[in-house]
Parts: structure tokens; sequence; C-alpha cells
């Protein structure tokens, strides 16, 4: 009677049977009643056909139910349109050309139109560096146009993930270029003269990589705007619209003036120093709250699962007080250094 019931009522002999348990919780009394009373046959048929009938429906219940967690993943669904509609956004973003061409030209890479979306890149002889990251000896052709990039095998797509573009940016931020400047500032409402100094200083620490501390303190700048009397205008006059007031002055205009207000500079340094700290220390504090929170939430949890799991080794609890202590450590020693400083005074011509 049970070979019965599994053969004719469940499939279970020729095929995989999920349903099984379902079926079982649904029909245990009647299915006990039968194997407690072998002899007794009566509606033996009508319940394995019973069961049949329900092993069929749930069975195309599952299966419809797989249908559509399969078209879910095939589409990605909101989230997946989402994402493709920011990469899309991305490719668009005229910032990317502008910013790659100035990179290109500050670098030094010679570049050539091939077509209204290729441009050939080749070393040149004036590059900062002999031998730039990712771009070959013989050169190479790029593209800002995703299709055009899939259509053409000899062209490589340019994004802000290039090797090109990252291996640039690197260059930019780790050398001296940039790092100093001097502009005048068209400002009728402003004294002729006026001098002001423009500071952006760095808060990072040193680490290991593996403790990962820019999860908590990535390098993190601050912008400083200091006048004569030592006072930080940068809160009350924004980087975008003050660099487009600003005009470029050539090297030899700019160390005139360098020269002259050299001793003014170095006391605005000073006074700019004292104001940094505070808004470092801020900063590092806010990091070393954040590190000991998370740290120390997954120390507990790992505490609360040895608990009741004896799988967890003591040295893996050990690892991770160790890993908290020395993220703290390491924050607390982290410093602020200045990255770059831009030299306006104030004219009326």
């Amino acid at each position: 009677m049970l070979g019965r019931w599994f053969h004719e009522g469940l499939d279970a002999f020729e095929h995989t049977c999920p349903t099984g348990r379902p079926i079982y919780d649904s029909c245990y009394e009647q299915l006990i009643g039968y194997l407690a009373a072998p002899t007794e046959q009566e509606g033996l048929d009508e319940f394995i056909h019973a069961c049949n009938q329900q092993h069929k429906q749930l069975k195309t219940q599952l299966e419809q139910g797989r249908d559509r967690l399969l078209e879910m993943h095939s589409n990605g669904g909101d989230k997946a349109q989402a994402l493709a509609e920011a990469i899309a956004a991305q490719d668009n973003d005229v910032n990317l050309v502008s910013f790659a061409l100035n990179l290109f030209d500050i670098v030094g890479i010679n570049q050539e139109d091939r077509s209204d979306n290729l441009i050939v890149l080749t070393p040149s002889d004036h590059m900062l560096v002999p031998d730039f990251p990712g771009l070959p000896q013989d050169g190479c052709t790029v593209t800002f146009d995703r299709e055009q990039a899939l259509s053409r095998e000899d062209a490589q797509f340019v994004s802000w993930e290039h090797p090109i573009i990252r291996n640039g940016l690197d260059l930019i931020l780790s050398g001296d270029t940039g790092s100093c400047a001097v502009s005048l500032l068209k400002n009728k409402a402003l004294p002729v003269g006026t001098l002001l100094v423009e500071l952006v200083y760095v808060v990072e620490a040193q680490a290991p990589k593996h403790l990962q501390l820019t999860r908590f303190l990535p390098p993190t700048p601050i912008r400083m705007l200091m006048d004569r009397k030592g006072t930080n205008l940068a809160a009350q006059v924004e980087f975008e619209s003050f660099n487009r007031q600003l005009n470029a002055v050539n090297r030899h205009t700019s160390s005139k003036l360098v020269n002259a207000v050299q001793q003014e500079v170095h006391v605005m340094l000073q006074q700019a120093e004292s104001l940094v700290e505070e808004q470092a220390r801020a900063l590092i504090e806010q990091a070393k709250q954040e590190a000991d929170d998370k740290l120390s939430t997954e120390l507990a949890r790992l505490e609360a699962l040895k608990a009741v799991n004896p799988n967890i080794r003591d040295d893996e609890v050990e690892a991770l007080e160790f890993n908290r202590k020395q993220v703290l450590i390491n924050l607390n020693e982290a410093g602020w250094r200045l990255d770059a400083i831009r030299l306006v005074v104030v004219t009326h011509q």
C-alpha cells in the first residue's frame, strides 16, 4: 500500500518529489489509518487519486514560482533599471570629456582627432613622467562613446575607471603640479591690493592596507580662505563661484607678487595652522568614534555567537579585538598636511 502511495500518489520513484512533505502533513491521519489496517482497502483508490491531484497542483505552483523568480533575476527589477540609468547618465556626462582632455594636456599626452568620437593618444617628449601608466608606447585610440567602443575592437572606452584617468589623477594628486598658484581677483567691492590665501589641507591616516582605515577616515580635504586679519572666510565664500572670478597670472608676475608679500603669507600660514587643527581633530575624533562603534559591535556579535557555537575559535575573537585596537591606534596617530596653496590679490583692472 505504501509503495502505491509513493508511486501513484507522489510519482516519487520516477521523478524528484518536492511535494512529499506538505502532502504527508495534510493526509497524515488517513495514511496512518490505511497503514494500520492494511486489509481495509475501502476508499484507497480515491485517497491515492486525491494525493496525486494535490501533488500535480503543488508541483505546478512550484514551477510557476520558480519561473517568476528566474524572471526577476533575469531583468534585475527596479534596482537594476536604476543602476542602468545611472550608468547611462555617467556615460553622457560632459564633465568627464572636459576633465579628461584637460588632464591629457596637463600630463603632456599628444591628442589627435581621428573622427568625431575617436581620439588617438600618443606619448610626447614633455610628459610629466617618461612612462605614463596605462598608455602604450605606440599610443592608443580612445572614445567617450560606449556604442562606438563596443563596435570597434581597437577603441578603448574612457570612463572614470579607465586606467589612464585613474593613473593621471594619482599622478596629479601625488605630484607638485597644481599645488601652488597665483591669481588675480577683479572685484571693485574690495580694496586694490587685498591679499587672500586659499589653502587646502588633507586629513589622512597612514596604516597597513589590511586595516582599511579609509572606511572611517578617507583622505579628507579642508579648505581655508585666510585674509590679513587671520579670519577664515571659507564658509562665506563658496569655492566654485570664487574660482570663476579668478584670472591666471604668468610666471614672471607671480614671482614678483610672491616676493612682495612673502612675509605676510608666512604669518597667514601660521594663523591657518592654528585654525585647521580644530577642524582636523574633529574629523579624526569622529572617525575614531565610528570605528570604535562598528568594530565593537562586530566583536560583541562574534562573542555572542561563540557562546552558542563551539566552532568559533578563541583566536578569531582575539584577532578581531587586536584589529580593533590597531585601527584605533592608527586613527589616533592620523595627521594633516598642507596639500595646496593659492595666493589671490585683488585688482580693479
